[in-house]
């Protein structure tokens, strides 16, 4: 997410159509996933939006993008939330927070894009307060041999084209900043994955 709103703004307008079917093919995971989202909520990632309507209702919200388009884009899905969402321009390497301000952090799909996702993850465990978790639902560079190198593959076109990466080790990188992982569940082999932290 670093120093890149360009090229996301870029795309925003192309995002849903990229991205389209996701928050449906998730819904049932995600939904359970969210579940246990209570508090004061940082939504790291917003983009466009999508997985609002998998969330539970009545949340506080606080949503950061570091793209003025993603987060124009993503208007009207927050005024559809029964609840409240207050979209900020922000850099996840960055939080412009006090330390230990949220009960719960969520992040989708995002750490594939943040620049140096260790010292995101090291920003998310400041803001998070005591006894608070982090809701991480990331795709992962998978384990399985022939899977690994296609997503490597890809990885090559995915990071030229909009700066998402393939082949991150999210579960290390969360541990390698300071966090505990209190749980990993893999939603789609091995690629697709759910963690607890904090």
């Amino acid at each position: 997410m670093k120093d890149k709103p360009k090229g996301y703004d870029g795309v925003a307008k192309f995002y849903d159509f990229l991205k389209s079917g996701d928050s449906r093919r998730w819904k049932k995971p995600q939904t359970d996933f969210f579940k246990n989202l209570k508090g004061q909520v940082l939504y790291v990632g917003i983009g466009t939006g999508q997985e609002i309507s998998n969330f539970p209702p009545n949340l506080n919200i606080i949503a950061i993008d570091i793209s003025a388009n993603m987060l124009k884009n993503a208007k009207r899905r927050i005024e559809k939330y029964q609840g409240n969402i207050n979209p900020i321009i922000m850099n996840a390497e960055s939080l412009g927070f006090a330390d230990h301000a949220f009960d719960s952090i969520v992040t989708v799909c995002v750490f594939c894009t943040v620049e140096n996702p260790v010292d995101g993850f090291r920003e998310l465990r400041r803001v998070l307060k005591p006894g608070g978790k982090i809701y991480s639902f990331e795709h992962v560079l998978s384990r399985n041999p022939l899977y690994s190198l296609i997503l490597k593959y890809m990885n090559q076109i995915s990071t030229r084209l909009s700066g998402t990466r393939l082949d991150r080790d999210t579960g290390n990188n969360i541990r390698k900043a300071g966090l505990k992982i209190e749980s990993e569940t893999n939603i789609y082999q091995d690629i697709v994955k759910a963690f607890v932290s904090y």
